[in-house]
């Protein structure tokens, strides 16, 4: 772990690399004497794709409080005005990000979610959930027979988008690509120009429409098809609107249920101890060992808001324009909610707590799902491939935006055939 000054810059997309997670010493040293922390624009910050660049400081929020107040209040707080990445996107690339969910106008995100929301809903997932665990199954048996794998793009990246195909009704035959489309706008920050919006998005996009066509002319029962056909107070989603929820369905699961998983198998392997007392008893410990790296080691670091009017929020006032940069990781350690935040404790009470899936009229409407997942998945693993070590270097991704491990090479007892 690097040595951090307190005027380091969260624009340094090696920071997380660097410090092999978020800079918890940096937050906990905020939080303590500057909990709203400004954090200027980076003269040194060369952003590794053309798009992502920020030409505007920001304050930092790292009390849990304080997160969890700006994100309940969209009145004051938009994630629509400037977008909610704390990139400073322009023309085409902000409206684009406007047309998403988590980028609309509130009455616009209030009606959307209402009309997309059903599908994810624990009555509607309930009876997708025998797939989700046939998915997990499948992806194990992929690789239980080979002593070796890297988890987690052969394992972890995979449910989510396969699961995702199946809910909105894209064919088997169409999921590798739409699992490579995804993978490279999830890593839009990387220095290439296969990886981005230019390519990866507008690709996502058309897939997106053209399945939304296909319903509109053959109805089913997948979560696209009712998406196509459904009206809330007399509004359908547009083509734009369509497009966009794709987009972010494709993205959303590689980031939060990759890497969670592989956080998962990474934190267990450094703590044996929370290891064998999960593998006890793993129906009694699972469930609320996930909240727990959830809140340890989220995958999303952070959104922004923009501020709307001048305001106050824990003792700073704001003035309308400024840009919010939410640090969930800094609010899931802080020692207000958390007691002893930096140790990792699947037994933890409060462990649910966390803000991994944000709060308030943004909450991951994905959640429940991801949960699903990440219970289906691991239980294979765990119960098949208990002696797993991680083989080699782990890799994180250069990001100011995810916390993500993009290489974790394991090696385990091959299953017998």
């Amino acid at each position: 772990m690097l040595d951090l000054s307190p005027d380091t810059n969260l624009l340094d997309p090696h920071l997380i690399p660097s410090n092999s997670g978020p800079p918890h010493q940096l937050f906990d040293a905020w939080r303590e004497s500057d909990p709203i922390h400004w954090n200027p624009p980076s003269e040194s910050y060369s952003p590794p794709n053309p798009a992502t660049f920020v030409s505007k400081g920001f304050y930092v929020l790292t009390r849990h409080a304080d997160v969890r107040e700006v994100s309940l209040d969209q009145e004051r707080f938009s994630s629509h005005d400037g977008g909610p990445t704390i990139w400073d996107f322009e023309g085409e690339q902000l409206m684009r990000q406007r047309a998403g969910l988590m980028g609309m106008r509130p009455d616009d995100h209030t009606a959307t979610k209402a009309l997309v929301g059903p599908p994810f809903g624990a009555k509607e997932l309930s009876s997708f959930y025998p797939e989700v665990q046939q998915v997990a199954e499948e992806i194990v048996d992929s690789v239980a027979k080979r002593g070796k794998c890297e988890f987690a793009f052969d394992v972890a990246s995979k449910l989510p988008v396969y699961t995702f195909c199946k809910l909105l009704g894209v064919a088997d035959a169409m999921r590798e690509q739409v699992f490579t489309l995804g993978n490279m706008l999830a890593d839009i920050e990387k220095r290439d120009d296969a990886h981005g919006e230019d390519y990866a998005g507008p690709e996502l996009m058309r897939i997106g429409n053209e399945l939304a066509q296909e319903k509109l002319e053959s109805p089913d029962n997948s979560a696209m098809s009712r998406l196509v056909h459904g009206e809330v107070e007399g509004r359908k989603l547009d083509a734009a609107g369509l497009g966009m929820f794709f987009v972010t369905l494709a993205i959303a699961g590689h980031e939060t249920t990759r890497n969670t998983a592989t956080h998962f198998l990474r934190l267990m392997s450094e703590h044996p101890d929370q290891y064998a007392l999960l593998r006890s008893d793993l129906d009694k410990y699972l469930p609320n060992a996930i909240e727990e790296v959830l809140r340890h080691s989220p995958p999303v670091i952070k959104f922004r808001r923009t501020v709307t009017r001048d305001t106050e929020v824990g003792g700073h006032q704001f003035r309308t324009g400024d840009k919010i940069y939410l640090s969930y990781a800094a609010a899931n350690h802080d020692p207000a909610v958390f007691d002893d935040p930096h140790t990792f404790d699947i037994t933890r009470r409060n462990a649910r707590k966390h803000l991994a899936f944000g709060v308030g009229p943004h909450f991951c409407m994905g959640a429940a799902l991801a949960r699903y997942q990440l219970r289906a998945l691991l239980t294979q693993w765990i119960t098949r491939l208990p002696d797993y070590s991680i083989d080699g270097e782990m890799e994180m991704l250069p990001s100011i935006w995810f916390n993500a491990v993009v290489k974790m090479p394991l090696r385990f007892t091959p299953e017998a055939a």
